[in-house]
């Protein structure tokens, strides 16, 4: 019987690997990843999972307190700017539902129909609304709460590297994710600086796995690769690790602080192709980590 489990392990983890490594040969530099169009939205279970969005940042948010003296965010009658809100509004409505006055979303992808469609509202922002009044109870009708995100979030199509912002100063900066992504990364944490003040709070999420292998072995696709090697086959990591996005943060003028969500020194592959040798194993073996103030 342990023989037959074996065996049917080692099939599905050829099967898993195969097909995820024919989805890193979709993209090569330079192409378009994250689709989001109507269509594509209404038929993805994990986008129109509105518990997910906010049992997500409730994590994020007691992760950080466990692991540090978190003080959690306050969005009442703040000004929050979001790199990468995805194609619904990322933490928006959370924000504008405690009172933040105004959510910037910098998502290049955004398609407005989808936020037109009546499918979305019912389908995704009701149950959001319903998870949120029951989490903080403030009174808000359903419309009113509609009201918020229509009035209150303003969504610019432009990559985050290329937004000019001359406005006031942003109360929070937060982004879920989308980091890892920005090929040009200095320019991107130096709009981040433009946008802050030494009172703006900072919450990064980042994720530094492959996004393809199995939880035992997550850098599969990069630790055993030279990046020039990667970069043949996708374009869908910058391949930055921890200790270099906290020294662009330093370098920016950004106090935060690196704070790991999850690491595992065993996920570290033996062997490494020559150019992760640089890197500390610790730094290596996170897998995600937060970046605050």
């Amino acid at each position: 019987m342990d023989r037959m489990l074996r065996h049917k392990t080692t099939i599905q983890q050829k099967t898993y690997t195969m097909s995820k490594q024919q989805d890193l040969s979709r993209l090569k530099l330079g192409e378009e990843d994250f689709r989001y169009d109507l269509q594509r939205i209404l038929g993805h279970s994990v986008h129109m999972d509105a518990r997910r969005v906010v049992d997500r940042f409730l994590r994020y948010e007691r992760v950080l307190q466990v692991k540090s003296a978190w003080t959690p965010l306050d969005f009442d009658d703040r000004r929050i700017l979001e790199i990468g809100c995805g194609p619904l509004l990322g933490a928006g409505p959370i924000a504008v539902y405690l009172d933040a006055t105004e959510y910037v979303c910098v998502e290049p992808r955004y398609q407005p129909d989808v936020l037109e469609s009546e499918l979305v509202w019912s389908r995704f922002f009701l149950p959001f609304y319903q998870q949120l009044d029951a989490l903080f109870d403030r009174g808000l009708s359903f419309d009113e709460f509609v009201d918020r995100v229509r009035s209150r979030i303003r969504v610019e199509t432009i990559a985050i590297e290329d937004y000019r912002y001359a406005g006031d100063r942003m109360d929070i900066v937060f982004s879920n994710g989308v980091l890892n992504h920005i090929s040009d990364l200095d320019r991107a944490v130096a709009l981040i600086r433009q946008v802050s003040d030494a009172s703006t709070r900072q919450f990064h999420v980042v994720n530094f796995t492959d996004h393809s292998s199995l939880p035992d072995d997550p850098f599969r696709a990069i630790y055993r690769l030279e990046p020039a090697q990667y970069f043949e086959q996708d374009s869908l990591l910058n391949l930055k690790r921890p200790s270099e996005i906290a020294d662009l943060f330093v370098d920016a003028g950004i106090p935060v602080t690196t704070i790991p969500y999850i690491t595992d020194m065993s996920a570290v592959p033996g062997e490494l192709a020559p150019y992760w040798l640089r890197f500390d194993t610790a730094d290596l073996a996170i897998q995600i980590a937060f970046f605050v103030n």
